[in-house]
């Protein structure tokens, strides 16, 4: 009975040093495929709230809230995948008329309005911290083109269609759903300075370089998003960690 009993004990501490020891993990994921809803707010110069007073308003382009849909692909490289490659499509609609809208869903504004529509590529660099764990945080670092539009009813603000190419940073925190760490959500934020190269002055231009006309500076078109997202993780595979 006793050397049953000592064979028991000895059976269990085996199965849990074993269960400890190799148990099971699954290496980074190769490829991160993510959609995201935005809400963005402008920042630098074209935030610009109050459509009624043409002094606060000078200098600006009059954009307040914003929404939109990002699509990423980011792309591990070597062993851990702590670096990837990203790139990146994102839309952003910026409707603003002053009456005290709902942030991010102002769908039929009332005259005078602003209505800009901003299409940016990104391509970039991310760190991932603990790419391989349920939980991940990420900091990113981007080089991207903007084409901007508008339908403004405001005469100071309507120009040709422009091109500008800037700068991004993002950061962010994920979660896998499933036990194969093949999906996820994600929560982030995202920062763009969309017109440091492009800049023109002249007529039916954005008027955003330091010459005339225009106010005489670079006018600073930036945009800061809140993203919230999915994710599809391909190339996770298992294995049995020590």
């Amino acid at each position: 009975m006793k050397k049953l009993s000592l064979f028991i004990v000895c059976l269990l501490m085996g199965m849990f040093w074993a269960s400890n020891s190799f148990s099971q993990g699954y290496t980074p994921p190769s490829t991160v495929l993510g959609i995201s809803i935005d809400g963005t707010l402008a920042s630098n110069d074209a935030h610009g709230s109050d459509l009624g007073d043409v002094n606060t308003l000078r200098g600006t382009y009059g954009m307040v809230w914003g929404r939109g849909v990002t699509l990423n692909a980011k792309f591990g490289l070597g062993v851990r995948k702590n670096h990837r490659l990203t790139l990146g499509a994102s839309y952003k609609k910026m409707i603003h008329d002053g009456s005290g809208e709902i942030p991010f869903f102002n769908f039929s504004p009332v005259e005078p309005y602003t209505n800009y529509t901003i299409y940016t590529g990104a391509v970039g660099y991310e760190y991932a911290f603990n790419p391989r764990c349920k939980n991940k945080q990420f900091v990113a670092f981007a080089i991207t083109t903007n084409y901007i539009t508008q339908n403004n009813t405001i005469p100071d603000f309507i120009f040709d269609p422009a091109l500008r190419f800037g700068f991004q940073v993002s950061s962010g925190y994920e979660w896998t759903l499933d036990k194969a760490q093949t999906t996820g959500v994600f929560i982030g934020v995202t920062y763009n300075l969309a017109n440091i190269l492009g800049t023109t002055n002249g007529v039916n231009t954005l008027n955003d370089g330091s010459g005339t006309p225009g106010p005489n500076y670079w006018r600073r078109i930036g945009t800061l998003s809140l993203n919230l997202g999915f994710n599809f993780y391909t190339g996770v595979k298992p294995y049995r960690a020590k």
